[in-house]
């Protein structure tokens, strides 16, 4: 193509489509940053925001090719503006030795037909030292005892109640359902709170798992559920390790998860706005995992990471997260 020619699409490109763009990007990503602490649709926006993040990256991509400074500069801004969620989150420090201790969460997904053996191989390959389980049903629960790959379990209770399920080879000195005011209709979820015996000190660890927020008083739920939970672990702080794991159905970038974090003073063990989905769409999973990073483990300050990282696909609609960690030496 000729020069001249090739100018003028770039030039018609720039007017119609990437300096609209840009500017469009900005000021969307720029309420949603501002605003999703207040309104649940913009919240929900978090769910894919790596893909808004990708979304800016072309952006300015096409703005550095049509090379006019405005628009390049409008959707650096952009990007920018973009990343601030996944910068603003606590992360846990890097442990430079080897681990004390690995914990593996999974939501089982109640429609699992998928044979649990291949969970069960999971956890003989991994060995984790605590299990924590969401949307546990009863078969699962009794096929996993079954295997005696852990000397300590949660109640039936616990799992009854919320599908929570925790196994562990620590002692379990002390098992509460978190109470909580309930402000909506039809809430009932309750945080599990355990307490582990580590070599004859106490280890607090929450499970989780608050109402996806599909709908505004299921949002308004989970920020509460959130907003409770954040208020104990900081009273447990004060006397032990702390540990929370489970299904958040909160992204890494929705400011309800730094919010947590930082009124609970905890850290989270991913950090960045790359992260591997752990809740996917299974219409979509011979293609990709689409979906969000809405499982999560988060620590104490005294505790550090070795490493973190998600697991094999087992029947569910969520991937495992496991982590390994290095807790205080007193």
């Amino acid at each position: 193509m000729p020069i001249a020619p090739r100018r003028g699409l770039i030039a018609l490109a720039y007017r119609v489509l990437v300096l609209p763009g840009v500017i469009a990007y900005l000021f969307a990503v720029s309420i949603v940053v501002l605003a999703a602490d207040r309104f649940w649709l913009v919240d929900l926006l978090t769910f894919a925001w790596p893909y808004v993040v990708t979304v800016g990256v072309l952006f300015v991509v096409a703005a550095l090719v049509t090379r006019r400074m405005k628009a390049i500069v409008i959707g650096l801004a952009g990007l920018a503006v973009a990343i601030i969620p996944a910068a603003d989150v606590p992360t846990a420090h890097n442990a430079a030795t080897g681990s004390d201790l690995k914990v593996l969460t999974a939501n089982l997904y109640v429609n699992n037909t998928e044979d649990p053996s291949n969970f069960i191989d999971l956890l003989r390959r991994e060995k984790p030292d605590i299990v924590v389980l969401q949307e546990t049903t009863e078969a699962w629960e009794r096929v996993i005892s079954q295997a005696r790959l852990y000397p300590y379990e949660s109640s039936a209770d616990s799992r009854e109640r919320d599908d929570l399920k925790v196994f562990s080879n620590l002692p379990i000195r002390a098992e509460t359902e978190l109470k909580r005011a309930f402000t909506e209709e039809h809430a009932y979820k309750q945080p599990l709170r355990l307490e582990l015996d580590l070599n004859g000190k106490p280890l607090f660890l929450y499970a989780f798992h608050p109402e996806t927020p599909r709908r505004l008083w299921q949002w308004r739920d989970r920020n509460a559920y959130l907003a409770a939970a954040a208020d104990a672990v900081k009273g447990d702080l004060e006397k032990a390790p702390v540990i929370v794991a489970g299904d958040w159905n909160t992204p890494t970038w929705s400011p309800f998860f730094r919010g947590f974090l930082k009124q609970a003073g905890l850290a989270s063990t991913a950090g960045g706005w790359l992260q591997p989905v752990t809740r996917f769409s299974m219409k979509l999973d011979a293609f990709a995992y689409i979906g969000a990073s809405i499982d999560h483990i988060a620590v104490s300050p005294d505790i550090f990471l070795r490493a973190r990282r998600v697991g094999p696909a087992f029947g569910s609609n969520h991937l495992p997260v496991i982590a390994e960690l290095t807790l205080p030496a007193n």
